[in-house]
Formats: structure tokens, sequence, C-alpha cells
């Protein structure tokens, strides 16, 4: 569906027409439709790049060199008026883009396969500054919304010249502006994308980054992770752990339903899952085998029918729990909650100090491939004091909503500190609606007293001095989550009631 005359002065034709500039050559319409949901995004948060470098810096992240060249477009060398002007600064920006696409941070991302979200900040903290430079002070002009219809880019390469052409000087000045900024900045953009944080970007792949959806809130709090320190360490522990847990899968079953892949061999079945081979036997020799059930069938892969089991994952977030007891809990909290998403489980993460923060909630489909608000847990920040009888007393209410709606007896892990003081009686309550699971962290002097600690199924103790050295940490941490996500045994329920144990 081309544009027509009366479309190509418009703000989409301008944009589209500004196509013209760009370096990165595919011919895939819908690898131009990904590059527009990118702008889409970037002008939710005001950031209105042109389309052309969204586009191109865009596409070397996700298409191999090899599938698209990286040079000015041929009609720009031989264009008279604005474009032919604007082809010693095409020239420029093709070379940076060549830089660029062999950097390490391109080579990664384009080996990760990232998600759009992820991509998305990815171009929001390389161009967005260049963005504000080019702008400067006052306001910022809206960005027009790009159409999706894979039928609009389908013929828009042959397009592009008349598109530019047809816009006059005075709009076709914005976009060569603009591209003259990323010549004369690219010392500082080769430098900016040489500064993302690889293990930020790995980890935010890995995880999913929690976000469905490409909106302006999930994609400032993904660009608040890259410039977190705090945020930056809990990624470097949580990676030191995670190839430990990331081949554990529930074994399914078999069925004899079309559904899903196979599961293996089977004697029964229905005709259209047999196996092949069966009918190289001679016609009596396999109505015979088919009579006495001796015949192979494939089986298919059946997920376990019974209830998943809910795991209620609580970190304090108090001012005691800054610095590297912070990094210890989240890092250990994400990894376990990974580890038990790709069990099948269910689990709900929540934050609390003075007061009990909304739940973050996982329902793991068949694949078992779900998301937490990683950016949301990584950067948390508590700012309300303690007030953990009054915290507790909810987490109690809450559990007790579950008993009732659900039926259900969840597993409650606490991550916490010495001084966590909670009225025995509460904890009594808790008791009665869960399994409790307390991992506590102790200051360099300190000692674990309190009053609640028998009425708890498992106690886990991190001394201080095992927080500061990396093996010692990584260790330890190890250590409570092959404890913690231990198979039951035969006929003893989904968690442990062994009798209070306290673990170093």
């Amino acid at each position: 569906m081309p544009l027509g005359p009366a479309q190509a002065t418009t703000p989409l034709g301008r944009e589209l027409g500004a196509l013209a500039l760009s370096c990165v050559q595919v011919t895939e319409p819908m690898a131009l439709l990904r590059a527009a949901q990118w702008r889409n995004a970037l002008a939710k948060v005001g950031v209105g790049v042109p389309f052309f470098a969204v586009h191109d810096l865009g596409l070397l992240a996700t298409v191999e060199p090899q599938a698209a060249p990286i040079g000015a477009r041929p009609f720009v060398a031989r264009a008279a008026g604005a474009l032919g002007r604007a082809a010693p600064l095409v020239e420029a920006w093709a070379e940076t883009l060549r830089e660029l696409a062999a950097s390490e941070v391109m080579e990664r991302a384009r080996a990760w396969r990232l998600a759009d979200d992820l991509l998305t900040v990815l171009l929001l903290r390389v161009l967005g500054p260049v963005w504000e430079r080019h702008l400067g002070p006052g306001r910022r002009p809206p960005a027009a919304q790009l159409p999706l219809d894979p039928e609009l880019y389908r013929e828009l390469a042959p397009e592009l010249p008349t598109l530019f052409e047809a816009q006059g000087d005075a709009a076709q000045a914005p976009h060569l502006a603009f591209l003259e900024r990323l010549v004369k900045e690219r010392v500082r953009l080769i430098a900016s994308v040489e500064q993302v944080d690889l293990d930020t970007l790995r980890m935010l792949g890995m995880f999913g980054a929690g976000a469905g959806t490409l909106n302006a809130l999930s994609l400032l709090d993904l660009l608040n992770v890259f410039g977190n320190a705090q945020a930056n360490d809990v990624v470097n522990f949580s990676l030191d752990l995670l190839p430990s847990i990331l081949e554990t899968r529930r074994a399914g079953g078999s069925q004899a339903f079309a559904v899903d892949g196979y599961a293996g061999l089977e004697r029964r079945g229905t005709l259209d899952s047999l196996v092949l081979s069966e009918l190289a036997f001679d016609p009596e020799l396999f109505d015979r085998r088919f009579a006495e059930n001796e015949v192979f069938y494939y089986a298919r892969e059946k997920p376990h029918d019974q209830q998943r089991q809910l795991h209620y994952l609580c970190i304090d977030a108090s001012a005691s729990m800054r610095g590297q007891r912070a990094t210890f809990a989240r890092g250990l909290a994400l990894t376990l909650a990974k580890k038990l998403m790709l069990r099948g489980e269910e689990v709900r993460l929540r934050f609390f100090d003075a007061r009990l923060y909304d739940a973050q909630q996982v329902r793991p489909g068949r694949s078992g491939e779900a998301g937490l608000d990683v950016p949301y847990i990584l950067c948390f920040k508590g700012e309300r004091g303690r007030n953990y009888a009054r915290v507790f007393s909810l987490l109690a209410d809450d559990l007790q909503r579950i008993a009732r709606r659900e039926r259900r007896s969840p597993i409650v892990y606490v991550f916490t500190h010495a001084e966590c003081h909670v009225p025995v009686e509460t904890v009594a309550r808790l008791r009665e609606l869960a399994q409790l699971y307390g991992v506590f962290l102790l200051p360099s002097t300190g000692a674990l007293h309190l009053e609640y600690l028998s009425l708890l199924h498992t106690v886990q103790i991190v001394e201080e001095r095992a927080l500061y050295d990396r093996e010692a940490r990584n260790r330890r941490a190890l250590d409570i989550l092959d404890d913690a996500t231990a198979e039951p045994s035969a006929g003893s329920g989904p968690a442990r009631t062994a009798a209070p144990s306290a673990k170093r």
C-alpha cells in the first residue's frame, strides 16, 4: 500500500522518506515493521528520534551484517538537491555504523536475540542523550506514531527517493541536521554503545525483563537498571548462580492425544501417531501385531496434572538491608524464583519494610516461560522505616485469603536480618497457614536471637563474612537454593515439615 502524492508531505511521509538516509539495507518488510515498533516506543517517552536512526542502530543489534549490508543507498550518490548534498554525511554515518556493528555489544545482542523491550531501551540509552543535546533546552515536539501495517513497508524501498525529494528543503532540514549531529558525535555515540553493561543485558534477556508490553513505564524502569550500581551488583551475583539452575525442568508424562511434542513410544495410540516403520511389515503380519497390541505409536508429552505449589517470596527492603545484604537477598530471591518457574511452580514475590508492597506474580504456562518484573526487583527502594508486626499481620491475612479461596498452603520464604522482631502469636498464625522458610543475614558482631525461630520450619543463617567473599557467598547461596528446592520424598507432601533447623 504505497503512499500517495498527498501523503508525501505529511508527518508520516516525512518520517518514511527520511529512510533514504538510512544505511543498513534490509529487504524484509517485517524488519521495517519491527523498527517502527521501536520508534513508536521511544516516542511514548518523548524521544522522537528520526526513524532512520532508530532503523539503523536497531537493525545492527538484530540482523547479521551478511544479511544487511551497510552503506549509502545506490540512489544517494546519483541524487541531486538536498539528498545529493547529504551524500558525504550519509557515507560518514555508514562508516560509524560499520564500527558499531563490530562492537562486542552489538555482536552479543545479535547472538542473544533480545526482545523488543530490551532493544528499545538499548536505543533509548544510546540515542536519547544525542537527541537531548540536539534539541537543546525547551519543549519537545510531539512525535507522530508510525503505522504498524506490513503492507505499508512491503514496497517502500523503491519509493524512498521520491518521498524524500517531495519534502522540500524546509521539511528535509530537521533530518539532515540530526544526521549531521550523529556524524559530529561519532565518538560519543560509539562510547555510549561500548558502555552498555553486558551482564545486565544478558540477565534481562534471560528473565525476559518481565515486560510484555512496550509502555513508557516499563521502558523507564529498564533504563534505570542500566544506571543503577546496586542493580548491577545484584545482576553480577545472580549471574554467578544462574548457570547452576538453568537446566532445571519438571519432567512430564506421556499421552496419546495430539498435543505438544513427542515423548516416546507406546503400545497404545491412534492411527495418526502410528510409527511409519510398522507399515513395512507384510499385511498379514501387521494385522496380527495390531490385533495383539504389538505395534508402536508415538506418545505425546503430557504435563503433570497436580496443582502447582505456590511459593511466596518476601524480601526485607528496610534500611538494615542495604548494601551487600540487599545484593544477597535480591540475587538469591531472583535465582530461586527462576528455578521454581523452570519447574513449573507458581511464584509470588513482594517487598516489605513498614508496609507490605504489591506482589509480583508469575504463573508459568506449558512451556514454563514467564517473567518477573526484574527491573522493579533490582531497583526497588524502601523508604518507610520498619513495622514488622503490621507487615506480618497483613501477610497472615493474605495467606488466609489464599487458603480460603484457593485452598492452598504455600511455602513462604522470608529474606531479612537478625533484628526482624515479629510477635510470636503472628508467627504461630502464619505457621498454621504456610510452611515457613527463613533466611537471616547477620551483622558483623551480631547473633540470631529471635523468640519465634522455633516456629519456623527451616532457618538459614548467613554470616556477614560470607557476604564479602565471592566464593563463600556463592557457595552459601547455592546451599540455600539446593535446600529450598529439594524434591520432597514420596508421600511427604509438597513441603518439608521436619523439626526446625538452623543452618549456617
